[in-house]
């Protein structure tokens, strides 16, 4: 006998559906609906004849902001999987909320979604909501409302979007698990980890970023502070100068990979990210693909047809996850050896820092603010190193997880 769903815990106005349900539909390249499940023609209130032909935005809730779907169509049209929570509106005006995993095919897309129950679900209809309203009071166009909720991404921490979803489909896999009363699985907690370790790396990259850049002022100082000693001031010159010329240099060493239009701090995250998000899309399509079951008959659909194509895209993600991940610990490593270089050109600039110390303790009293010049760059060299040295140790631990989760990943396809 076939268990029903436990519709208990349903909202009012809300469409119901249980955390074991999972949608699934394809669509062409322009949108229009091709094939389903039984629980997204269920859930969403049409008949297979409403469905069928029809633009996917027949289910789009008002409460969904446009920059989302903008996001979403910009991903998925450069050949990229995209994740997002979306509030659909069902045929009698009920809602559902789902967590969709989106991917790219041959001449068209797939989706399948769960239903989303994680913490930072919570927050995110929060802020699709209010995103939304301010869409239509403001009159905000679909790209604009994107590039806000790109750096609302940010804000929270992330290179991208795709990384915070990243992020959110661990989170909501794991919280699946735990309303399913299932055992915690190991690839979505390590999924989980290695995202959060991808999040203090852009931290850090930000942080790093603004101290280099704080730091830039000081030989500036150190040359106004020489010019009112003069001519004893002659050495403090000096020194300012070779300061400010060996800084120019790691300055731009630093920017190239923690700043600018693809850095490598970003891409590291992308990578890891797009790796990430393919495996938990691989462990969604292989429990798609395990309780995916032939219905009635349905004009226009080749249920046989719809399973192979769910395979086919089970094995392929788990084969772009792969390269990915095999891409992603290139860039670690590259990462760690720019971070390890810098490091190093730090240390000239400590030199011409105990120089300028040194004139300050000769010059003593005479040093017109030299002393607390020099207290700013010691400030800021122990600042910069210690983001250096906590990079360093991210992409390496990114490396190393990455490197380590292949490997299962190998022993799992041999041993399966």
């Amino acid at each position: 006998m076939t268990q029903l769903p436990d519709f208990s815990q349903a909202l009012e106005g809300e469409a119901p559906f249980g955390f074991d349900e999972l949608f699934y539909s394809r669509t062409d390249k322009r949108g229009v609906i091709l094939a389903g499940n039984e629980v997204f023609r269920r859930v969403s209130g049409f008949s297979w004849s409403e469905i069928l032909g029809a633009p996917h935005k027949i289910v789009r809730h008002p409460d969904t902001p446009r920059g989302l779907f903008r996001i979403i169509w910009d991903a998925l049209g450069n050949g990229h999987p995209m994740g997002a929570y979306v509030k659909n509106r069902a045929r009698d005006g009920n809602y559902y909320w789902v967590f969709a995993v989106m991917l790219p095919i041959a001449d068209g897309f797939l989706s399948v979604r769960i239903k989303p129950s994680a913490p930072l679900f919570e927050k995110m209809r929060s802020r699709c909501g209010a995103m939304a309203a301010q869409e239509k009071a403001q009159r905000i166009d679909p790209e604009e409302s994107a590039a806000r909720m790109r750096a609302m991404a940010q804000a929270e921490g992330f290179s991208s979007y795709t990384s915070f979803m990243a992020f959110a489909l661990g989170l909501e896999l794991a919280a699946r698990d735990a309303k399913l009363g299932r055992p915690v699985d190991p690839r979505t907690e390590r999924l989980i980890e290695m995202n959060r370790a991808l999040e203090r790396v852009t931290e850090e990259q930000k942080k790093l970023l603004r101290s280099f850049e704080a730091l830039q002022s000081i030989p500036n100082n150190m040359r106004i502070v020489a010019s009112r000693m003069e001519p004893s001031g002659g050495p403090v010159s000096a020194i300012s100068e070779n300061y400010r010329a060996s800084s120019l240099v790691i300055s731009e060493r630093l920017r190239s990979f923690v700043a600018g239009r693809d850095n490598l701090c970003d891409r590291v995250s992308r990578q890891a990210a797009r790796a990430l998000f393919l495996i938990g899309s691989n462990r969604v399509l292989s429990e798609m693909n395990a309780v995916f079951a032939e219905a009635e008959p349905v004009p226009g659909i080749d249920w046989a047809e719809e399973r192979l194509l769910l395979r086919r895209l089970e094995q392929s993600t788990h084969s772009d996850a792969g390269k990915a991940m095999g891409q992603a610990v290139a860039n670690a490593e590259e990462l760690f050896r720019s971070s390890a270089e810098i490091r190093r050109m730090m240390l000239g600039l400590d030199t011409i820092r105990v120089l300028g110390r040194v004139e300050c303790g000769r010059m003593r009293d005479a040093s017109g603010g030299l002393s607390s010049t020099i207290d700013q760059l010691d400030v800021f060299h122990d600042d910069i190193k210690s983001r250096l040295e906590s990079i360093m140790r991210l992409s390496e631990d990114i490396g190393t997880a990455m490197n380590r989760f292949l490997r299962e990943e190998q022993v799992r396809a041999v041993a399966g």
